[in-house]
């Protein structure tokens, strides 16, 4: 009686988390009456909204779940997953910050039709889609599966709860909704992954140290992979087989983080949609500095919470049979006291929706702006100075494709319990996101800096690289830590092939480059 009783206050915990969220969604609906204030807030939010809405959205409820196992499999390689951060910041901060404020885009594929056409812009976007669809689903699904698995909760049940109730809030609120709730949402993170982290090394004998000392034994202290068979290899060519059929190498880690970073802060709607928000080019700057730092700082907590469920479970073994990817949650389901397990559950939680309704938004964004607004009424960018009947129609249908969006990835979301196999849910969610995450970034870079590739070259780029990514991730058994740099490869090789019986682009396309925005003086659209 007195268990019934305590999962009811875990569960009151979480259904206050998940009404003050639909709260925040309802609050900002009466501002919206506009296309610009609901896809864009207005331009009008400041620097630290910015910051912490980027954290939530760029960490998944999936590093929640299973991110703190990730150290058995890869050791200290995690901390070389923070390099690329560092690696990416000066070309993030000096090329696409000030880009991006220049341009004044509503979103980031319609600076594609300027510089290349208008089949480019809507390739691209159509790959956004997809992408983001795929993202949003495993991000919904993963840690409802894990929930499921380990403490019983209904899988389909916990999936339309964090879909729905995540849509809703999203299409009430929109981006602005979604910025505040995502900055609601980082704090329950932050607040849920240090309580977590405590209370673990709390409760092992011997505190910190015994943790550094069960990890060093167990050989978590190496920063490049450990490759069966590689040193018995007889040659080159068998070494570099072994090298590539790895998940995850150092060199993988930098140039995929690396390509997934300028990606992710360079080309993705989902993160340049919070700088088009900012008041200005600083508060723009200041939420990335913001957004950098918490990012460091929560990962090292994820590493050291992971070395601390391992020395916990080393002295209080796991249910045999029980993955050690589960170990978080089973130790939130058994080890956890009444109060502390709603808390860390409802941080869970906001960080699948944090990542869902920031999708959400920055999808329809681009379905508002290069499908709406350019396929069916002609119009390269939107007009903010249109009347308020037409203002009102636009807010309408950028509520619509939010409210279908969040619909398609719920339903998404349960059917990927039926292609779900014998596969690692790290392994999945990599298969799945990263045959999309490295396709963009190369069409923006090629467009930014060459003077050569055109919009023909792009296309079939883009096309061949999915193709090439898709082959790779699902039909071979190379590692798939490779996708993202095998798709860079083939869109710039492919692009500057076809370049060369391509015309060059004319003078207007070129004056897209990115030297050439930045020489102009003031606003492009000014």
């Amino acid at each position: 009686m007195q268990g019934v009783m305590y999962q009811w206050i875990d569960i009151f915990i979480i259904a206050t988390y998940m009404t003050a969220m639909i709260g925040v969604g309802s609050y900002f609906t009466r501002r919206q009456k506009s296309a610009s204030e609901y896809l864009l807030a207005s331009r009008e939010v400041g620097w630290f909204a910015i910051g912490l809405s980027l954290l939530g959205t760029l960490n998944s409820a999936i590093d929640y779940v299973i991110g703190p196992a990730q150290i058995i499999e890869f050791g200290f390689m995690n901390l070389v997953m923070i390099l690329p951060v560092f690696i990416s910041f000066p070309f993030i901060f000096k090329c696409f910050l000030p880009f991006y404020q220049r341009l004044r885009l509503y979103n980031c594929y319609e600076y594609l039709e300027h510089r290349f056409d208008v089949r480019v812009r809507i390739t691209v976007t159509l790959i956004f889609i997809l992408w983001r669809i795929a993202w949003m689903g495993t991000t919904l699904y993963l840690p409802a599966y894990v929930l499921n698995v380990v403490m019983g909760w209904d899988l389909f049940i916990t999936v339309a709860a964090l879909g729905l109730i995540t849509t809703a809030y999203t299409t009430l609120g929109g981006v602005r909704g979604a910025i505040w709730t995502d900055v609601a949402q980082a704090f329950v993170m932050f607040a849920g992954l240090i309580l977590a982290t405590v209370l673990v090394i709390h409760q092992i004998p011997g505190g910190f140290s015994q943790v550094w000392g069960v990890s060093r034994e167990a050989g978590f202290m190496y920063f490049t992979a450990k490759i069966p068979g590689m040193a018995d290899a007889p040659g080159l060519w068998s070494k570099l087989s072994l090298y590539f059929h790895a998940n995850l190498t150092f060199w993988s880690v930098i140039f995929v983080g690396t390509i997934s970073k300028l990606t992710s802060y360079g080309a993705d709607q989902v993160m340049v949609q919070r700088y088009l928000t900012a008041r200005s080019l600083q508060d723009s700057k200041n939420g990335f500095i913001l957004n950098s730092l918490a990012y460091v700082i929560y990962s090292l907590l994820f590493i050291l919470l992971g070395m601390g469920l391992f020395a916990y479970f080393k002295l209080n073994p796991l249910p045999e049979g029980t993955k050690y990817e589960y170990m978080f949650p089973y130790f939130i389901h058994c080890h956890l006291p009444v109060i502390m397990k709603g808390l860390v559950i409802a941080a869970i939680y906001a960080a699948a929706q944090s990542s869902v309704s920031s999708g959400i938004t920055a999808t329809s964004a681009a379905i508002f702006s290069d499908f709406y607004l350019r396929l069916f009424h002609g119009q390269i960018s939107a007009d903010e100075h249109v009347s308020e009947q037409v203002q009102r129609g636009q807010v309408r249908f950028s509520r619509f494709c939010a409210l279908g969006l969040g619909l398609c990835v719920t339903l998404f979301a349960c059917l990927i319990h039926y292609l779900h196999a014998n596969e690692s849910l790290f392994s999945l969610f990599n298969k799945m996101v990263g045959s999309f995450a490295g396709l963009i970034i190369p069409i923006f870079l090629l467009g930014m800096f060459s003077r050569r590739v055109g919009s023909l070259g792009v296309c079939l780029g883009a096309i061949c690289g999915f193709a090439a990514t898709y082959y790779w991730a699902f039909h071979t058994t190379l590692g798939y830590g490779w996708t993202s740099c095998v798709a860079f490869v083939v869109i710039v090789g492919v692009s500057y092939a076809v370049s060369v019986v391509e015309p060059r682009p004319s003078e207007e396309r070129l004056a897209w480059r990115w030297r050439s925005i930045m020489e102009r003086p003031g606003d492009v659209w000014e």
